[in-house]
């Protein structure tokens, strides 16, 4: 039991990152909007780059940095565009804020914990009982005299019970945990310099947990640098 509650104590908070990498001379704390592109998803698992976008947003949010998300923009100018001509009855008030900072994201980890079943075979190979019982027995004889003589011959003899034994089928079930992994980079939105990247992963029984946790963790450095 103690051993079961250490491997998930292990699955629930095993992360590891490295330090980020800071171009010197931006000065970060002037960043009051961050423009965050569309995440790739990571091969073979569709909607993984939408799932990490949302948590970027939310802790960047919760950072207290303006956010507008690339994805969304076109179809935000497209409705504005439709409200001021009057072809739609929404009213619209939308400030597209521009920024010097952009945020790329790339996935490299992203997969769901998964139960797998080991089967366990157990052989009794059995067991062998041997009795040994002696008996000594009077032999009489005469020597050429016609005296008698008498010794005594041993007899043993051993009896041998044999259990066949028998194979037990069991199943051990071992946990492969949820991982995530990212590679986060602010970029000079009008020249392409990285100003900003770092790398994280984090893994756990929980997907959910496991890229709310990445997340945060990938962007927990860059809290100070805003402020």
């Amino acid at each position: 039991m103690k051993r079961l509650l250490y491997i998930l104590f292990i699955f629930i908070f095993f992360s590891c990152t490295d330090k980020p990498v800071i171009k010197p001379g931006f000065e970060f704390s002037k960043v009051k909007t961050i423009v965050v592109y569309p995440t790739p998803d990571y091969k073979s698992f569709a909607g993984s780059g939408s799932i990490i976008n949302k948590s970027i947003v939310y802790h960047l949010m919760k950072m207290g940095v303006n956010v507008v998300e690339r994805a969304t923009t076109p179809a935000l100018i497209k409705e504005v565009t439709l409200s001021q001509t009057g072809i739609t009855n929404n009213t619209i008030n939308v400030n597209l804020i521009s920024s010097d900072v952009v945020l790329l994201c790339t996935i490299t980890e992203f997969k769901d914990y998964n139960v797998i079943v080991i089967p366990v075979i157990t052989e009794n190979k059995g067991s062998i009982v041997t009795t040994v019982k002696t008996v000594d027995e009077p032999i009489i004889s005469k020597d050429d005299s016609g005296n008698e003589k008498i010794y005594y011959e041993t007899t043993t003899t051993e009896t041998k019970k044999s259990d066949e034994g028998s194979l037990t089928k069991t199943e051990k079930i071992e946990y492969d945990p949820s991982r995530v992994g990212v590679t986060i980079q602010f970029l000079n939105a009008s020249r392409g310099d990285v100003l900003w990247t770092n790398s994280y992963w984090y893994s756990s029984l929980s997907l959910s947990n496991a890229v709310n946790e990445c997340i945060y963790g990938s962007l927990k450095p860059l809290k100070k640098l805003l402020k």
